[in-house]
């Protein structure tokens, strides 16, 4: 008779601790979270955005060979990885040298699921118009920023028209080519754009969140749940929602200054705004804030949590929400470097 009281009552704590973490996720989902799709959606959506060849083989071999080419770059000495290298999950661990703005590089894994690309938000979904790049436009914001990155002076001083001539002098990287896009191919700059965002557009983390958000309560401890309840509760998920986590403009410093503000410019868009970052693996992708000023999480998160939405977070509640953003970390398949097609000196 003890022995079936004591299966009963744990049966029951069991039980009540599952209706619990079931009513964090459903609050999670009307909360405006939502899981990376499921590979057939997330193949449609990357489809949906190319106007090119549609997410082939061919096409992304030929994206991931540009993007580890450091002769794209006006000196010849960066490719896109970097400052976005891919072994330290999309980003370069530092702030940038020789930047007057003292910004920090963002990650670019998950970053066809943002909203806005850079910190003012000038490449979004909305506006096609871009003033920085030359007078081609793709539809595809990946596309777009790709290409400004490529030519823009404080990042890769790319000169276009030399990057085309290039390429096309080049037979194995026209063989590439031709293999991507058929044998009478036009390389175009919204052909190497897109190109390079077919790559990009596939360096996305799935993660046990997303595996949580789409009905499994299993895959968070009680813990991380906790976590991601209180994350809701206090409000970071007013700012901090959608796929991403992130990648929308957001007013900054809301309750109370941003105490380093002055640490280079504030690269806030005309209306106070700021690009929000991505959280997914924000555990293991220090510095923070875009000027790099916490390399402790747990320093960030507090100080969020006063500018942002004016609370002072308890230690107890700022190691549930660390513990809630470790579920957030996801990982790639290895990615084998690509030998670099030939190219003959002027």
């Amino acid at each position: 008779m003890i022995l079936c009281i004591i299966f009963l009552s744990v049966a029951s704590g069991f039980t009540d601790v599952s209706l619990r973490v079931q009513e964090i996720m459903d609050k999670a989902n009307a909360s405006g979270l939502r899981a990376l799709p499921n590979q057939s959606k997330l193949l449609a959506m990357q489809k949906d955005m190319l106007n090119t060849a549609k997410m082939t083989k061919e096409q992304i071999e030929l994206g991931k060979i540009l993007y580890f080419d450091p002769r794209l770059s006006g000196n010849k000495q960066y490719s896109c990885n970097s400052c976005h290298n891919i072994s330290l999950f999309g980003t370069n661990a530092r702030v940038a040298q020789d930047n007057p703005q003292h910004l920090l590089t963002p990650t670019i894994f998950n970053v066809m699921f943002n909203d806005s690309l850079y910190y003012q938000g000038s490449i979004n979904k909305i506006d096609r118009a871009d003033k920085n790049t030359t007078n081609f436009t793709p539809n595809n914001i990946v596309a777009r920023a790709v290409l400004r990155a490529l030519t823009a002076e404080n990042e890769m001083r790319g000169n276009i028209n030399k990057i085309l001539t290039d390429i096309t002098k080049s037979e194995e990287y026209m063989s590439y080519f031709r293999r991507a896009y058929g044998t009478k191919v036009k390389v175009t700059p919204e052909l190497i754009a897109e190109s390079l965002a077919s790559f990009v557009m596939t360096l996305n983390t799935f993660s046990r969140y997303d595996d949580f958000l789409a009905g499994n309560i299993k895959a968070l401890s009680l813990e991380e749940s906790e976590g991601l309840n209180i994350f809701i509760e206090r409000g970071c998920v007013a700012c901090h929602n959608g796929i991403n986590l992130g990648g929308s403009m957001q007013p900054f410093g809301i309750m109370r200054e941003y105490r380093f503000k002055s640490l280079g410019n504030l690269p806030l868009d005309s209306n106070n705004m700021l690009k929000v970052p991505t959280l997914r693996n924000v555990t293991i992708t220090p510095p923070y804030f875009h000027n790099g000023a916490f390399a402790k999480l747990e320093d960030a998160i507090r100080e969020m949590g006063q500018i942002q939405i004016g609370v002072n977070l308890s230690n107890k509640d700022i190691n549930k929400i660390i513990a809630f953003l470790h579920s957030l970390r996801g990982n790639l398949d290895p990615i084998e470097l690509p030998i670099l097609p030939f190219i003959a000196d002027d």
